[in-house]
């Protein structure tokens, strides 16, 4: 289905205002919502948020078992996630992990994380973590607590300081990413049925012949 009032948006010259870009996510939702539940999109729990060992990052899961707030949901929901410019995160002064001059500190915080649910939901996560030395002293970042909470997309925005632009992209990129699995997945069926069959013909040939 071709969304005609998000084309008919860009149709112009003027730069969107953010209240654009937000009705430009609602109908994006709208057009996907159908068909999310059945994509194989990411856990809660195995989105790579947390720093470990210099630039690496870790999954939730790994610090965490369970999440707070609504019931309907936990670090297996599955969904499209992102999480808020590393800007936003609110990082407390003199907290944490101090590596001493020359190396970067690694204090506590909370980070926030936008999210569109399988079922197409928007949630708010608020992840609470400490700053750790890590891994031969390399910094870590555990999280400690994951509260998830049903919300809007403008609270979602406000919450996390997210560029609405950046919200509507990332939903697009995934949503392209889970049709090339698809497509892929499609190719193996297709190589395996295939195969399948020349076996089947193979098989009838020889039982003409006995």
């Amino acid at each position: 289905m071709c969304p005609k009032k998000g084309l008919e948006t860009f149709i112009r010259e003027k730069q969107l205002t953010d209240k654009e870009w937000l009705d430009l996510i609602e109908t994006r939702r709208e057009i996907i919502k159908p068909h999310l539940d059945s994509l194989l999109l990411t856990e809660l729990g195995s989105l790579a948020c947390m720093q470990s060992s210099g630039n690496f990052n870790h999954g939730l899961q790994q610090d965490v078992s369970m999440s707070g707030g609504d019931k309907r949901f936990s670090l297996k929901t599955k969904g499209i996630f992102g999480k808020q410019p590393w800007e936003a995160v609110n990082r407390i002064p003199n907290s944490g992990y101090h590596p001493g001059p020359g190396y970067v500190n690694i204090p506590d915080g909370t980070m926030q994380v936008w999210g569109l649910t399988h079922s197409g939901l928007w949630v708010l996560v608020t992840i609470d973590f400490v700053g750790e030395s890590g891994y031969k002293d390399r910094g870590y970042e555990r999280a400690t607590a994951v509260k998830v909470v049903e919300t809007s997309i403008p609270l979602l925005v406000f919450e996390t300081e997210e560029e609405p632009e950046v919200i509507w992209e990332e939903i697009g990129k995934t949503i392209k990413r889970c049709v090339e699995d698809r497509k892929n997945l499609y190719h193996q069926a297709l190589g395996l049925a295939q195969a399948v069959e020349a076996e089947e013909f193979a098989l009838s040939l020889l039982l003409k012949k006995a």
